[in-house]
């Protein structure tokens, strides 16, 4: 008898042991989020030795911090793989400078607005000035290709749609700023369509010295893009949260200062046009 009780006794410690272990592990279970990263960019996206840098390498590390109940997990690529994984569920989150496109928030989810960009016209000092599209369009200058995969893409497209005098747009593959901005140097091209932080990245090169830039010409605002399933939709509603947190508690601003050589979020008009695109 004794020897039948102690061993109902060890098995109730048995039990509860085992029950407070998968307690316990049910309190640290993570879920990993698959995250996809064009690479090459330093203000805004770079792998680098201590994983992703700039912008979005900063804030993801931030957002991965604050959910400890997600691991997020980046791997870089190209942008026309970026997409195409995000699309067939490869991964789960974009970490790009994804501007409004009609057709892209239909195909995923969005998040709140993680960003503000300064839109500017970069110009060879010595070519044809440009101060507007519309220059672009009644001079008929030669626009820099732009990638169907680039949010700029879309901004030229719209433009095109909406006015009788159209830019010259042309696509092209994946291709970098640097390379874009040099053909605008050496005369290929007269002019390029980038946010201020792409023209300061290189303002100092030996191409760079060669270019000058307008006066902000728009501001877009910046989403992650999310594949779409039952787990993410979920995700999605976190990350609204967290974002709305890092933009009310300055963080955000901070990043626009840090790597975008200007504090997007103080431009005029950047209230009314920040997260402008959230509810569509």
């Amino acid at each position: 008898m004794k020897i039948s009780k102690l061993f109902t006794k060890l098995a109730v410690i048995g039990l509860v042991s085992t029950g407070a272990v998968s307690s316990a592990t049910a309190v640290h279970a993570t879920t990993t989020v698959n995250v996809a990263a064009p690479n090459g960019n330093p203000a805004y996206i770079v792998n680098t030795d201590n994983g992703p840098e700039g912008y979005y390498g900063e804030l993801i590390k931030k957002i991965d911090q604050d959910l400890p109940q997600y691991k997020f997990k980046t791997t870089f690529t190209s942008q026309n793989a970026v997409f195409s994984g995000l699309q067939s569920g490869k991964y789960d989150v974009a970490l790009n400078n994804s501007w409004y496109n009609k057709q892209r928030f239909q195909t995923y989810y969005h998040t709140r607005a993680v960003g503000l960009d300064d839109l500017r016209l970069v110009y060879n000092k010595s070519g044809k000035k440009a101060s507007s599209l519309d220059d672009v369009a009644k001079k008929n200058l030669k626009l820099v290709p732009v990638s169907t995969d680039d949010a700029r893409y879309s901004v030229l497209e719209d433009y095109n749609k909406s006015h009788s005098k159209k830019v010259n747009l042309k696509a092209i593959g994946d291709q970098s700023s640097a390379d874009a901005l040099a053909q605008v140097a050496n005369g290929k091209y007269d002019v390029a369509l980038y946010p201020y932080a792409a023209y300061k990245q290189v303002a100092n090169s030996k191409n760079g010295k060669k270019l000058t830039v307008s006066k902000s010409i728009d501001q877009r605002s910046a989403y992650l893009l999310l594949h779409k399933d039952a787990k993410n939709k979920k995700l999605t509603r976190v990350l609204n949260k967290e974002i709305k947190k890092l933009y009310d508690n300055g963080y955000l601003e901070k990043l626009t200062k840090k790597y975008l050589y200007e504090n997007t979020f103080a431009l005029r008009g950047a209230k009314k046009n920040y997260n402008a695109e959230f509810n569509k």
